[in-house]
């Protein structure tokens, strides 16, 4: 089994699992792509007024298109990011059905737009990150609160999802993160034990999800929030320190290991040999 290094401390692992948002890709990009695709197609099917309740409600600046990283369009999970927008296109003057089938159509709309105009992109390390775990021989993989298909379309056009054994998003199970249903579900895909598996993330709601699966380790980056760090096993600067043990050190660990064995089985066969 490969061994992940973290901050200088060697941890026994064979999954390491990962978020999007934040985490892998670069968030605050991204938002504000699909908050100007959301507000195109909400005004296009439903008018400005939805838009401006819309905006309001899903922490997005109507001018700038800047997303509240706290507020809904940034971290709900899609099935209560519609029901935001239902709310908005309801009180714009819609029955409740009606609002929550034109909320689809729009968000399905933005998406296919989303996916025409905007181009993922990494934050700095991941890439190297990634690929340095995959030849150490880590199961790699996602669980994000987005929906599974956009982000196995984003890891596609960036060229790393052949690099991933599981993709997971809230549209794959019944409770998103922070519920633990999406991480265990992830292990169990791929065949590897919750203690054998790491999880980084850059929320409050990842590192609950990680310790309510009791995986390894919950990892944080790119987040000095207490909030976030204070609930992380550990919290190194950026991706880039999460790495796999170099092998000459894994060869220590492994001789070590021996040795000990080795020691504890020669003495009890001499206590053996003492006893009349």
């Amino acid at each position: 089994m490969p061994f992940l290094s973290i901050l200088d401390e060697e941890i026994e692992a064979e999954l390491v699992l990962f978020d999007l948002d934040g985490t892998l890709l670069d968030a605050s990009t991204r938002h504000r792509n699909l908050a100007r695709a959301r507000t195109e197609t909400i005004g296009r099917l439903v008018g400005g007024r939805a838009v401006e309740e819309w905006a309001r409600l899903s922490g997005v600046h109507r001018e700038t298109f800047e997303v509240d990283p706290q507020g809904p369009l940034a971290r709900a999970p899609r099935r209560e990011d519609l029901a935001v927008a239902s709310a908005a296109i309801y009180v714009s003057g819609h029955p409740w059905h009606e609002a929550w089938e034109l909320a689809e159509r729009a968000y399905e709309e933005a998406d296919r737009l989303q996916e025409a105009l905007y181009r993922p992109s990494l934050v700095e390390g991941a890439g190297e990150a990634l690929r340095s775990l995959k030849e150490a021989g880590f199961k790699l993989g996602i669980a994000t609160n987005g929906e599974s298909t956009s982000a196995s379309a984003m890891m596609k056009e960036l060229g790393l999802l052949d690099l991933f054994d599981v993709v997971l998003g809230a549209d794959s199970v019944v409770e998103a993160k922070p519920a633990p249903e999406m991480v265990l579900l992830a292990c169990e895909r791929v065949g590897v034990p919750p203690s054998r598996a790491i999880f980084v993330g850059d929320q409050q709601e990842d590192m609950r999800a990680g310790r309510a699966a009791s995986v390894r380790a919950v990892v944080s980056v790119n987040n000095s929030e207490e909030a976030v760090t204070g609930l992380a096993d550990y919290s190194p600067n950026s991706l880039a320190d999460i790495r796999a043990a170099p092998r000459d050190q894994l060869a220590l660990v492994n001789k070590d290991a021996d040795s000990l064995q080795y020691n504890s089985t020669h003495n009890f066969k001499k206590e053996n040999k003492k006893q009349p």
